[in-house]
């Protein structure tokens, strides 16, 4: 692989192919964009001119995404995209715009156009209710009339207050509560989106992917929540500059850092403690952004049970940004994270060490992102992403010493741009390129052990993905808004090349001020796997690249939702239906050995799946109560020629219903409740139905073998369950008082209902046998204390 990349005149030769789709299909996407913007040319009845910007927040400096400027009486308006950039285009003339986003009061912009204008807004935090209505019911509508679907975005701000297990505001967990999203066992933060697997969500960290989400076996997320600014999580109606997975898109942003003054948070729990430090470098100018946590459950258990390491685990993580304002044109952003669980435990008798061994196993994320405003109207990011995933595992006992790694590591660069022509077409283009490094299960092993068990340095393993996309967005009438794109991904492995075109579709028809229906598809492809044989995120779980043998997994998906801004009730409310293709699933065979496997390709068997089924969603975002209600009725099946007699069966995680509550009451400006209320039917396993006898290979004795019933067959106990939360905050009407306190006390499962997890199978007391469902927790109290200054 590597003399093909060393000679790229030969690697396109081989392909010639290759070459040809991806010139044709940036020939034709051209060609489109000219042509389109031709025609626009020709409506065109009077001068327009330009006024563009930055949004930020007038307190810290950081951008704002997603806020609204509108022009009043003309029905024109735009978003800005997720570095805080807007355009918006206006016939000549007067006009005083209004800057809206949720928390902010309104700023109104006078502006003169009789030339293109630049104009950066500083949005001041709202403090009359009117105001803040007025923001809701803009970006509600602006949710109206957009073509996206399946769609869902919270600034980080708005989830503090959600309990969780543990008492720390996680994301991940957050977005389990959402329609559509299934979680894994009970605690975990494995996400099921759509019928998907665990493994078909692309999580991006600042753009850079993040492989392993978890700590503590699952039960706690690497995002540490005072580093992070806005989280958007896509399931549908995939925007063309996504690619690689095909069941869902998580984009989370990192602050930037405060540019006007230093500023320092934290909080201290039961199981971690967490601090941020933020300030100025060079004042408006440039700024960091420093974030660190770290659990101590090791430390508990060391003072609990008198020295001893009972319990020697602990994780941390590091979030680190810098961002430096170059001119009014250019900015440079440079973030960066590592987190690792660490193990490392001992066992001694009377002649010393017996036994000692552990694990480590992490992330580690860069990036490094250029914006450029070439002109009014067109928009770039350049970004240059390295992440790896690596764990090792080792253990030693005397004469014996093993040791096995696996390793995942990408190098790549991204380039986006997007023309904002005027209000009514916009589009967007660019280009990804990223090298896979896959090097799995290298072995080491000295002693005994070694005459069975070789050390191995594994191969290493390189892949090459690619993706080109445009995408075209255009208002058609007052009723009606389309976007139309084409994402070609192509991945070079050892052996075979595959080039998927990816096309993508939406229509919004806003039949009514306040209401639309939307539709969309969306085809992806993805080139990577994680091959797992537990629920419970392990340091053994491998990722493995697509080959020869292992093909590509490809979606299509379509959805038709309803859209409604219930304004006298400030909420919005939305409908959607989908159905979903799924084809080359993987999964394994039964028995089959993963770990320490080099030919794993065998033990793998290929097929297909669909999943199909209604959500609905109801969101308030202002006032003294907000929160949501989630409601996901769906099915999920797979059909695999190797299993269950090559008879479709149902998913895993194949729950018909999922229902969530989820609300915050403001009970005074010092005093906060929340409270989280889930019900959801329970996950399937394959039972046991009898046994039978036969005589074993020497006749000497019989074995008693199980017989099994239909794949997945049968579901666990429907459960549900409450977690509360209070929030006491201290007083901030002191204005000398430059220390601020909250103090948070819940629970999780409040009323003690067991969470089924597991299966066992025990006596019935009339000689047969039945199953058991065993819960994992039950109440668990949690109190924490979070400060900023």
């Amino acid at each position: 692989m590597k003399r093909l990349w060393l000679r790229p005149n030969r690697l396109f030769l081989q392909n010639d192919h290759l070459f040809m789709r991806i010139l044709l299909f940036s020939k034709t996407l051209l060609l489109l964009f000219i042509l389109l913007a031709s025609t626009n040319a020709l409506h065109a009845q009077q001068p327009e001119y330009t006024i563009s910007g930055y949004v930020t927040d007038s307190a810290n400096g950081e951008v704002v995404i997603g806020a609204i400027v509108s022009a009043p009486g003309t029905a024109k308006g735009t978003a800005t995209n997720v570095y805080g950039f807007y355009s918006l285009t206006l016939p000549a003339g007067e006009y005083t715009l209004v800057c809206n986003y949720f928390g902010f009061a309104p700023q109104k912009i006078p502006v003169k156009l009789s030339q293109n204008v630049t104009r950066d807004v500083k949005l001041v935090s709202a403090s009359a209710v009117t105001k803040v209505v007025e923001i809701v019911a803009d970006r509600n509508q602006e949710q109206v009339k957009s073509t996206q679907t399946s769609a869902i975005s919270i600034p980080v701000d708005q989830i503090r207050s959600i309990p969780t297990i543990g008492g720390e505001t996680d994301v991940i967990k957050v977005m389990q509560l959402m329609p559509g999203v299934k979680r894994g066992g009970e605690g975990q933060n494995a996400m099921f989106v759509r019928g998907g697997n665990g493994d078909d969500n692309l999580i991006l960290l600042d753009e850079a992917v993040v492989y392993n989400v978890s700590h503590l076996f699952g039960f706690f997320s690497v995002f540490n929540n005072d580093a992070l600014k806005d989280v958007t999580m896509y399931k549908g109606g995939f925007p063309a500059q996504y690619g690689g997975r095909i069941s869902s898109v998580m984009d989370i942003r990192m602050k930037d850092g405060d540019q006007q003054s230093f500023r320092a948070s934290g909080g201290i729990g039961l199981l971690s403690s967490h601090l941020t430090l933020q300030g100025p470098i060079i004042k408006d100018k440039c700024s960091f952004l420093l974030s660190g946590r770290r659990s101590y459950i090791d430390r508990v258990f060391k003072l609990a049970y008198g020295g001893r390491n009972v319990l020697p685990y602990y994780f941390y993580d590091a979030n680190l940004k810098v961002n430096y304002t170059l001119s009014d044109k250019d900015r440079l952003f440079v973030s960066g994270y590592i987190g690792d669980d660490v193990l490392k435990a001992s066992v001694q008798n009377d002649s010393g060490a017996f036994f000692s061994g552990g694990f480590k196993l992490g992330n580690f994320t860069s990036t490094v992102r250029w914006n450029h405003v070439y002109n009014a109207k067109l928009f770039s990011n350049i970004s240059l992403i390295h992440t790896r995933f690596r764990y090792d595992v080792e253990a030693s006992i005397p004469g014996n010493t093993f040791l096995t790694k696996s390793r995942i590591a990408d190098f790549g660069g991204k380039a986006d741009y997007s023309y904002f022509k005027d209000p009514d077409h916009t589009f967007r283009y660019g280009m990804q390129f990223t090298t896979h490094i896959f090097r799995p299960n290298v072995v080491s092993t000295s002693g005994e052990i070694s005459d069975f068990l070789r050390s191995d340095e594994g191969k290493k393993i390189y892949t090459h993905e690619m993706g080109f996309y445009g995408n075209y967005e255009a208002q058609l009438d007052s009723l009606w808004r389309v976007a139309g794109g084409m994402r070609l991904s192509v991945l070079i492995s050892p052996g075979k090349t595959y080039v998927s075109p990816e096309p993508r579709a939406s229509a919004t028809w806003n039949f009514k001020e306040n209401q639309s229906l939307k539709f969309s598809y969306a085809r992806m492809t993805q080139y990577v796997h994680l091959v797992s044989s537990s629920s419970v995120a392990l340091p053994t779980d491998l990722w493995y690249p697509v080959t020869k043998a292992v093909k590509p997994i490809y979606s299509d998906q379509v959805a038709a939702g309803y859209n409604f801004n219930f304004r006298k009730l400030k909420t919005m409310i939305t409908v959607e239906g989908y159905y979903k293709w799924m084809q080359n699933l993987i999964e394994y065979r039964e028995g089959a050995v993963l770990i320490l496997n080099n030919n794993y390709e065998d033990e793998l068997v290929s097929g297909k799946g669909r999943a199909y089924g209604f959500e609905f969603f109801a969101q308030r975002t202002e006032g003294k109560l907000t929160g949501w209600i989630g409601y996901t009725l769906s099915w999920s099946t797979r059909q695999f020629d190797a299993l269950n007699q090559g008879k479709e069966f149902f998913a895993r995680y194949d729950r018909r219903h999922d229902f969530s509550i989820v609300g915050s009451w403001e009970i005074t400006k010092r005093i906060t409740f929340a409270a989280v209320w889930v019900f959801s039917t329970g996950q399937r396993f394959t039972p046991i139905t009898g046994n039978f006898l036969m005589p074993n290979s020497s006749l000497t004795s019989v074995d008693v073998l199980p017989i099994y019933a239909d794949k997945n067959s049968i579901q666990l106990p429907s459960a549900h369950r409450l977690d509360v939360n209070f929030v006491f905050k201290s007083r901030e009407d002191r204005k000398w008082m430059i220390w601020q306190g909250e103090w948070s006390v819940g629970a999780y499962n409040l009323y003690n209902r067991a969470q089924p997890y597991k299966i066992e199978v025990a006596e019935d007391g009339n000689g047969g046998f039945k199953y058991q469902a065993k819960g994992l927790f039950g109440f668990i109290p949690s109190v924490a204390y979070n400060f900023k200054f």
